[in-house]
């Protein structure tokens, strides 16, 4: 019955990022209409729908498998506070108080979390230099979103949802994709989960950057194929890594491992 409640509650939760007051899905719908800034609402729906609301949806599918999500939220939680910072974006701390919540309840829901720390580490090279690759772009992106944040860029051409300029959350998610791009390549239990949702979140992106040219926070057509090589690279990589068993649950033993250790021997 408790894993029922986790799953329905986990399911709520990603709901309230799809739907309202996320507005995740709903931002989604209108990435090909160029009578919307496009590409901010591409940001904003991947960030909301994928990193956030898919990490719960995850947590729901698989309740004794919850590190990557677990992963997947600190990191973004982490970025909407900076965010937070260097965006003037004060509005955005409903967001992250609403995201610290929900996290709280379904850690003290769940009868065993899978244990994140320590990290067991495995790094692919191959991946820790495509994500590499992402850093000073992601950082200068974000740099360019958060000053458009702070002069009020989105509020200007009336982007933004429940007071919250998607500019801030655009810078949000350049800081997030190549953070969570390098961990992935070091962390092989959460290698897979977040490798794909950095390579679904950066290519759409890229994609709908490189399909409508000129729009407001995109970038020119090179920077957008770039963005979009480097979706699939991760992704690729991500793919055809081996996988990790997960990691024991918090508060249980590991049953590989004896509850004492053997007495010593004696001569």
């Amino acid at each position: 019955m408790r894993l029922l409640a986790v799953r329905i509650v986990a399911v709520f939760f990603a709901l309230t990022w799809f739907v309202l007051p996320g507005f995740g899905l709903t931002d989604l719908s209108v990435t090909w209409d160029p009578d919307w800034p496009v590409v901010l609402e591409a940001s904003w729906g991947v960030f909301m729908t994928v990193l956030v609301g898919g990490s719960f949806l995850a947590v729901a599918v698989a309740p004794h498998r919850t590190a990557p999500a677990q992963a997947t939220l600190v990191v973004a939680a982490t970025t909407m506070a900076v965010a937070v910072v260097a965006g003037l974006e004060w509005p955005l701390l409903l967001f992250l108080g609403i995201l610290l919540v929900e996290a709280a309840v379904l850690a003290a829901l769940l009868p065993a979390r899978e244990r994140v720390l320590p990290l067991a580490r495995s790094v692919s090279v191959p991946m820790l230099v495509v994500a590499a690759l992402g850093v000073v772009p992601g950082l200068l992106h974000a740099e360019r979103m958060f000053a458009g944040s702070r002069r009020g860029a989105g509020v200007i051409i009336g982007d933004v949802t429940m007071g919250v300029d998607h500019y801030a959350v655009q810078g949000a998610l350049a800081l997030a994709l190549p953070a969570l791009a390098l961990l992935a390549a070091v962390w092989p239990r959460g290698r897979r989960f977040i490798g794909c949702g950095v390579g679904l979140s950066a290519g759409y992106v890229g994609l709908i950057s490189f399909a409508f040219p000129g729009t407001w926070a995109g970038v020119p057509a090179l920077e957008s194929a770039l963005c979009m090589a480097w979706a699939v690279a991760v992704a690729a990589l991500a793919l055809l890594a081996p996988t990790a068993a997960p990691a024991p649950p918090r508060g249980r033993r590991d049953p590989a491992t004896p509850a004492t250790a053997p007495p010593c021997a004696t001569p």
